[in-house]
């Protein structure tokens, strides 16, 4: 038998909301799953991209990874892993995480299907990987899968790596793949992109997102109320799967409060009060309906102890907002809302332009929009 570590969507590097902290928790998060499968003794790991939430990794992003890789070095253990949309160079440059193949990283399908032979328990088994394929290579995707069907065929044991979004799993509009035209002769599929989790175990082959290791945005609050975040833990034997999701303790407990002027402060209290997995600080982001007294409502919230506040937002009406479930991408957000590929893609640009603090980049496309010389 060999045993597995499936997790994705790392995202190591991201400071969300600008915040230090939350950087942190991205980095205990991914800890908190490197040491999971080293007390669970795997035999390796499995990574299905966006290990960085750049394909330009801070200086501390790299070496939090390169800690974490030491570890797995001095086990005898090996990170496989392929690249997500986030670890993409968008120009011609070395990706980030085959700088630490000297510490027995391997990376898997750059451009395409790649697949190795590995052995683990006595067992051979047929690891793929095909990274992130938007674009242009988004035409030859289903292509990669049928001829990664073929080479499983001749293996009992088989693990594909991907980085897609897949349907119905993710808005249609945001999918680069149907759920029909995965590889079928494999025994896992093991996906990223999305950043909820599905483990579907009930028929062949077992296919699932791990999900994230920590929330990326209010989108992703309603599924880790549910189900938390996670890592898969999985066995493979003689064509067999056995795979469960293990929750992660040490991500911070976020929840959204949408209320009024007569009722935030009880509805706050309520959510700071609820059990929590641990012990770090919620963070809880206020929208406030309305008419109210701004002056009162700030110097309440900032009174409260033990706890983050993110805004509060007043909104004089109540917003209807069509819910779009699972856009777990900024760039779907933009898309939706200009109708329009270049502009998302131009507003994902200065965003991670300002995001990575690249003001002249953030200027240069600004002033290209403006047609300013």
């Amino acid at each position: 038998m060999a045993r597995f570590l499936h997790l994705s969507d790392t995202h190591l590097g991201y400071k969300q909301y600008m915040m230090d902290l939350r950087e942190e928790d991205f980095y205990e998060s991914f800890n908190e799953a490197i040491d999971l499968g080293l007390e669970e003794n795997v035999d390796f790991f499995v990574h299905t991209g966006d290990l960085f939430d750049t394909w330009s990794p801070s200086n501390r992003a790299m070496n939090e990874f390169k800690k974490a890789m030491i570890k797995l070095y001095k086990k005898n253990k090996t990170m496989y892993l392929i690249m997500g949309d986030h670890d993409r160079p968008k120009r011609t440059d070395e990706i980030a995480s085959r700088i630490f193949d000297f510490l027995g990283v391997k990376l898997l399908g750059t451009e395409g299907l790649q697949s190795i032979v590995i052995n683990y328990g006595n067992e051979d088994i047929l690891l793929s990987g095909i990274s992130n394929m938007k674009g242009l290579r988004k035409n030859s995707l289903v292509e990669q899968y049928r001829k990664a069907d073929v080479e499983a065929k001749s293996y009992r044991n088989s693990i594909i790596m991907s980085h897609q979004g897949v349907s119905p799993y993710l808005i249609a509009e945001a999918c680069e793949v149907d759920s029909k035209d995965l590889p079928v002769n494999y025994k896992y599929l093991a996906f990223g992109h999305v950043h909820d989790s599905y483990l579907i175990t009930d028929k062949y082959p077992v296919f699932s997102y791990a999900g994230s290791t920590d929330l990326n945005s209010t989108n992703e609050i309603k599924n880790f109320l549910r189900n938390g975040k996670s890592v898969n833990l999985v066995d493979i034997e003689k064509g067999k799967i056995d795979a469960q999701r293990i929750k992660l303790k040490t991500t911070r407990y976020q929840n959204t409060v949408s209320s009024d002027f007569a009722n935030y402060l009880e509805d706050t209290l309520k959510i700071i009060e609820a059990p929590k997995s641990n012990e770090k600080e919620p963070l809880i982001s206020v929208t406030i309906h309305g008419e109210s007294d701004r002056d009162e409502v700030k110097s309440k919230i900032k009174a409260l102890d033990h706890v983050i506040i993110r805004g509060p937002v007043f909104e004089k009406e109540v917003k209807s907002i069509e819910e779009k479930p699972n856009m777990s991408k900024l760039q779907d957000y933009f898309r939706a809302y200009f109708k329009d590929d270049t502009m998302a893609q131009l507003a994902e640009n200065i965003f991670n332009s300002i995001k990575n603090e690249d003001s002249e980049t953030s200027y240069r496309l600004i002033k290209e929009i403006m047609q300013v010389e």
